[in-house]
């Protein structure tokens, strides 16, 4: 162990080392061109810078006695002209503006041309004036090169851009890829945990902080995983807690619903007739409330198979259960309805539960007077087309709490819980129902007043 930890390095030291063969890198490069350079004309590759100038001293005793013959003994690349005493251009291979600036520059005696070049005057036996115009450039040995290549001096600090270009990005190739290799497995577990598959180890990284960040991961892995475990646990129990409670609470239950029933059926003054009343109320309310819990506990009924519904049918379905409860609760409706056409596919049973939830807690939560309006018609939501039914009560509308919370199970809205007939199961349930079918339910306050439940269910395509 102690061994991997002294092999590990350090971000500061990954990063000091590559800046350090950098440097290397580019003093290398440097170096090699410097002595490519000056290794050259010992090679025989290419001609010394002052090759014309050293030529020219060579033969300049040849120059004065060749007279107009001196074109053989003029090195490559330099150009000539043959002056008499006057000045009058005789021969060479100047050009018309070249001929004039020659001859000037020997009149005021100058040694330099234009464009880096130099003049060398030779005053020949015969009186006439040779001029050679030449630079103090390298040139190749083969002249054929000289006019196709760029020379050596230019040609060698390209070259050594090109390799400084070339080794930087073949140099952070290279520590990009190790880090790279460092940081993949960082990604991978990142990942897995967002995914919540934390069911992986973690292995050892060459870069200590990396080392570090992945030790923390695994930390962090370990408690997520234990909190998650304790989590399932705790909902599992209270499932099986409120599953003991419904099986519990029924048994007693129906001894004291067959009990108040015997007793209604016998002949009871006003007042006995009246508690026996009120015990059946509450013992319908418990029952109510035991189906509710069920529901949440075992989800959709698995006997029941997914039919193909026309709209029109559901429609007709959805008014008369509308209309069923609210006669019940003496609460007037009203119908605003389209003509529909297609088709849902969905379990009956739970749509027609999840409406009824929904109508239910319309009816107990508007003014008796006023009732609610059911509005039945189909719908473009997102780019899909669904069976709309709205249901609006003319009540206090929900508050902001019970706009976050009203869809969630338990919630009541009534933090004093002084009514006991709400259990806050209603829009849990209606939610679920219609989540399962493919639909959605959306609530919000109507502009005017009261409260709209939105029930969409997903048609099916023609």
């Amino acid at each position: 162990m102690e061994m991997k930890k002294r092999r590990q390095k350090t971000l500061t030291g990954l990063f000091l080392k590559f800046a350090a063969l950098f440097c290397l890198d580019t003093f290398g490069i440097g170096m090699f061109c410097l002595v490519f350079l000056v290794l050259s004309p010992m090679t025989g590759f290419t001609l010394p810078a002052n090759y014309a100038e050293l030529q020219l001293t060579d033969h300049t005793e040849e120059i004065k006695a060749a007279g107009t013959e001196v074109e053989a003994l003029i090195p490559d690349g330099c150009g000539y002209g043959i002056y008499d005493a006057t000045g009058r251009f005789k021969t060479g291979t100047f050009s018309a503006d070249a001929k004039k600036r020659a001859w000037q520059g020997y009149k005021n005696g100058s040694k330099y041309a234009s464009m880096g070049k130099y003049y060398r005057y030779i005053k020949q036996n015969s009186g006439d004036i040779c001029i050679v115009k030449y630079d103090l450039h390298m040139r190749y040995a083969y002249d054929k090169l000289n006019g196709i290549v760029p020379s050596l001096e230019i040609l060698t600090p390209v070259l050594g851009v090109v390799l400084f270009f070339l080794h930087a990005t073949l140099l952070s190739g290279h520590f990009a890829k190790k880090l790279k290799r460092e940081l993949r497995q960082l990604r991978e577990v990142t990942e897995k945990i967002g995914q919540n598959d934390l069911e992986f180890e973690t292995g050892p990284s060459q870069i200590k902080e990396i080392d570090d960040v992945m030790s923390s991961l695994s930390g962090m892995k370990e408690a997520l995983k234990d909190s998650l475990t304790r989590q399932w646990d705790a909902q599992q129990q209270k499932k099986e807690q409120l599953a003991a409670l419904t099986h519990d609470i029924k048994t007693p239950l129906t001894v004291i619903k067959g009990n108040a029933e015997l007793l209604a059926e016998t002949d009871l003054s006003a007042e006995n007739r009246e508690c026996t009343d009120a015990i059946l109320a509450n013992v319908g309310s418990m029952e109510q409330y035991l189906e509710h819990m069920r529901q949440l506990l075992y989800g959709r009924d698995r006997a029941e198979e997914t039919e193909v519904v026309t709209c029109a049918r559901l429609k007709e379905q959805f008014k008369e259960a509308a209309m069923q409860i609210a006669a019940a609760e003496k609460v007037p409706v009203v119908f605003q309805e389209d003509s529909l056409c297609g088709n849902v596919c969905c379990k009956p049973g739970p749509v027609g539960r999840a409406w009824k939830n929904v109508v239910s807690n319309a009816v107990e939560h508007t003014d008796r007077a006023r009732g609610i309006v059911v509005r039945l018609q189909m719908e473009v939501y997102e780019g899909q087309e669904y069976l709309t039914a709205t249901v609006r009560d003319f009540g206090k509308g929900f508050s902001e709490q019970d706009l976050i919370y009203a869809d969630q199970e338990f919630y009541s809205g009534d933090a004093s819980r002084h009514d006991r007939t709400h259990q806050g199961l209603g829009l849990a349930i209606a939610k679920k129902f219609l989540k399962e079918q493919g639909g959605m339910l959306c609530f919000y306050n109507h502009a005017e007043s009261g409260a709209e439940v939105v029930c969409r269910i997903k048609t099916e395509k023609t």
